[in-house]
């Protein structure tokens, strides 16, 4: 059974670190994408329609994709005037006691993010300004995330939980 669950969390856990270190790419396409924009909008007078709207589409993706990362590394800000100072038992018995808080609303983000995500693919749903892209793949990538979440925020349960039963980090 441990081994199992062994499994379950490396795999997950493979799953954030290589969901963070390609959302990072993303802050190189955002800054290409700026850096046409600017050529084109002072040097050459010829401004796009699109640049600004795709790079708010993707910084939304990273801005979203990248709390997968920080729960892997516990990179979330957390009330760090006690938390800090507990030893690694306390603090993973403090985790596993607010997880169903965790599991609740990211429950909830997921439920209510798919039916965001369905309707509007159901729709066809395109922007409504000049350039007018489809955006429903930009909201189905919400609900997709927030299951990654969903998925990370699992496998620290099971590591604080196994720490607290174990004594030993898993």
């Amino acid at each position: 059974m441990k081994r199992k669950i062994d499994i379950v969390v490396r795999g997950t856990d493979w799953i954030g670190l290589w969901s963070g270190r390609f959302l990072s790419l993303l802050v190189l396409l955002m800054m290409g994408i700026i850096l046409y924009e600017v050529v084109l909008r002072y040097f050459f007078n010829r401004p796009t329609t699109w640049a600004l709207e795709l790079t708010t589409m993707i910084f939304g993706v990273y801005m979203m994709g990248g709390g997968i990362y920080a729960l892997l590394v516990d990179g979330h800000v957390r009330m760090d005037l006690f938390y800090d100072k507990w030893p690694s038992r306390k603090k993973a018995l403090f985790d596993v006691l607010t997880f169903p808080l965790f599991l609740a609303f990211f429950c909830i983000l997921l439920w209510k993010a798919a039916a965001y995500g369905i309707d509007s693919f159901v729709m066809a749903e395109h922007s409504k300004t000049a350039w007018s892209p489809p955006i429903y793949p930009w909201k189905m990538s919400i609900p997709v995330i927030v299951l990654l979440m969903l998925g990370q925020g699992l496998s620290n349960f099971i590591k604080n939980l196994h720490l607290l039963i174990t004594g030993k980090a898993l």
